[in-house]
This record gives structure tokens, C-alpha cells and sequence, in this order.
């Protein structure tokens, strides 16, 4: 009996976790820098997206890598790129960009329905 109810629940957990899509890997890395050559945030995931229900959302910081994101801060949208797979996304910054911290919030919608949140603090250098 308890190990039948020790594989339920870990079969429970697995499913679970596999229903949602997971940042696996991000270029600049959370709190890296991203160089004046690519000007482009990648984000990759573990699931395909449904990216006409994701959402990025780009503020700038200035100076002050911990300052909060507020509509005052934020930028025009930008259209992401996303690649054949749907589990890549690259987000090109705006023309014109100043040097400084940004913030990228992020909200995507993997193939099955669940959706995942985050955030990723870089410095931008021209």
C-alpha cells in the first residue's frame, strides 16, 4: 500500500512538472551584460509556446539594476522572434537603447495550457 501511494504521488509531481514550460537557458544570463553586437535577448525554454498568448515586457532600469519596473519605465513592445520549434524566443531591444540595466518581464503559454512566469535583470553596454 505505501508504496503504491509513493509512486501515485510521485507520478502526481511528474506530470506536473512536465505541463509546464521552464526557462532552461537565457543569453545575457540573469544579471549578466549584453554586448553592443547583440543587441538581442534569447530565452529558451523546455516546452513549445503558444506565442500569440505569451507576453514580454521590457523596462528600462538606468543605473540602478534593483529599481522596480513601473509603466514610466517601460518600452514600446517589440515583436518577438520566435524559432520553428516554438521553444526559443529572441527579443531584439529598441533602436536606440542607452546603456544601463533593463528589466524583461516574461509570461508564456506552453502547447498543453500552463503558463509560467519570470524575470531577467541584465546591463546593457553599447
Amino acid at each position: 500500500m505505501r508504496t503504491t501511494l509513493v509512486l501515485a504521488v510521485s507520478l502526481l509531481l511528474a506530470s506536473t512538472a512536465l505541463g509546464h514550460a521552464r526557462l532552461t537557458a537565457s543569453t545575457p544570463a540573469d544579471g549578466g551584460t549584453l554586448a553592443a553586437d547583440s543587441a538581442t535577448v534569447t530565452l529558451s525554454f523546455s516546452e513549445p509556446l503558444q506565442p500569440r498568448f505569451s507576453d514580454f515586457s521590457l523596462h528600462f532600469l538606468g543605473e540602478n539594476a534593483d529599481a522596480e519596473a513601473t509603466r514610466g519605465n517601460r518600452l514600446p513592445r517589440q515583436a518577438p522572434d520566435v524559432d520553428p520549434s516554438r521553444s526559443r524566443v529572441d527579443l531584439a531591444l529598441p533602436d536606440a537603447s542607452e546603456p544601463g540595466w533593463y528589466l524583461l518581464d516574461w509570461e508564456v503559454l506552453a502547447e498543453d495550457g500552463h503558463t509560467t512566469r519570470g524575470k531577467l535583470r541584465f546591463q546593457y553596454q553599447p
